[in-house]
């Protein structure tokens, strides 16, 4: 499964796979905002990032693989603490994920808003 991190006013985690990932939702919007992944938690870390479904549900995500990468994580990490949770987007193809009302309308894309564990320092 190969993974983007994509930080901006929302960040969002794509994830490329062929396989649907169970129990992950079909990526809808309300009033132009994805809607949220219930029973779903994302712990977002440098070095993996685990995004937590009910039950046995999940996804385990590698992180950084290079250390000239570190920045740019750190950017989508400090984005996540912000916004309280990222966008996780299940996609079959490395098509364009800004379109969000375009892949709400194709239903091939799962996934949604999932909130933030929060971390205790």
């Amino acid at each position: 499964m190969d993974a983007s991190y994509l930080a901006g006013a929302v960040p969002v985690l794509v994830l490329v796979s062929t396989e649907q990932v169970e129990r992950l939702p079909v990526f809808r919007l309300d009033a132009g905002r994805p809607l949220p992944c219930e029973g779903w938690q994302i712990l977002a870390g440098l070095t993996a990032s685990v995004v937590d479904g009910p039950g046995d549900s999940g996804i385990f995500v590698e992180g950084i693989a290079r250390p000239e990468e570190a920045e740019e994580r750190f950017a989508w990490l400090e984005a996540v603490d912000r916004s309280g949770g990222a966008v996780v987007l299940v996609v079959d193809s490395h098509s364009a994920v800004d379109d969000w009302a375009a892949l709400a309308d194709d239903e091939k894309a799962r996934g949604g808003f999932v909130p933030a564990v929060q971390r205790t320092d």
